[in-house]
């Protein structure tokens, strides 16, 4: 034990023994993200030690080839967490806009969609605003302003600019994003040019408006009632 202490007291055993630390503290880990974070930082330190403290090529190749593996294995489970909730977004926005076009329609919409991650503070349309951006959530939470004052909070499933989209007014509302969301942006010139020539589109997007705008109205009144029936 004390042969250990004191190799731990010299910067290059301990680097050595920091390479192994960190080996089984990869080995530890339940969640296989960090399994690999631990697993490339003791290839990385394991390349230094053995490439430039000791002098043993063959150790820090390996190292090297240990660490790269594990860094590309991470960049992958990056990109398919990134995928899949990307994909699960699209579903979201196709079971709720578009559950009965045909393929060919759905691909044409989803082209043309832009999708978005905004921060909280960012401000979606302002009230008075000509022509804004057909938005639709599906993560997240944003609050809808009027005159300064919160008066309704849209969330996943949600449409903003919708009336704006229909009837070419400017915006009757200012919306700002609460909690970080994930969004499908539409302009507005574009769509009313795909709609116009597939009526298909047209109808799914005015039926998804509709019942889209009960549910807004639906939880306005439960709001408004909670509101009237809370103690003062």
């Amino acid at each position: 034990m004390e042969h250990f202490i004191e190799q731990l007291t010299n910067p290059i055993n301990a680097v050595g023994h920091l390479n192994y630390i960190l080996v089984i503290l990869s080995v530890s880990m339940s969640s296989m993200r960090w399994l690999r974070i631990f697993a490339m930082a003791s290839g990385i330190v394991g390349v230094f030690y053995y490439g430039y403290l000791v002098s043993d090529g063959i150790s820090a190749m390996w190292e090297f080839i240990f660490a790269s593996v594990n860094a590309v294995q991470l960049a992958i489970m990056a990109v398919a967490g990134r995928r899949k909730s990307m994909n699960e977004d699209e579903a979201l926005f196709i079971e709720t806009v578009m559950p009965t076009l045909e393929g060919n329609l759905r691909a044409r919409m989803l082209k043309m969609a832009r999708w978005q991650t905004c921060e909280p503070g960012h401000v979606l349309m302002e009230e008075g605003q000509l022509a804004p951006q057909l938005v639709f959530i599906a993560r997240g939470a944003a609050s809808v302003e009027k005159g300064g004052k919160i008066v309704g909070v849209c969330g996943p499933g949600d449409f903003l600019g919708e009336m704006s989209f229909l009837t070419g007014r400017p915006a009757s509302a200012t919306v700002r994003v609460a909690n970080e969301v994930r969004c499908c942006v539409y302009d507005p010139a574009p769509l009313k040019a795909l709609t116009q020539k597939n009526p298909g589109i047209r109808q799914a997007l005015e039926f998804s408006f509709n019942r889209n705008l009960v549910g807004k109205l639906e939880r306005m009144n439960e709001a408004s009632h909670q509101l009237d029936t809370s103690p003062v």
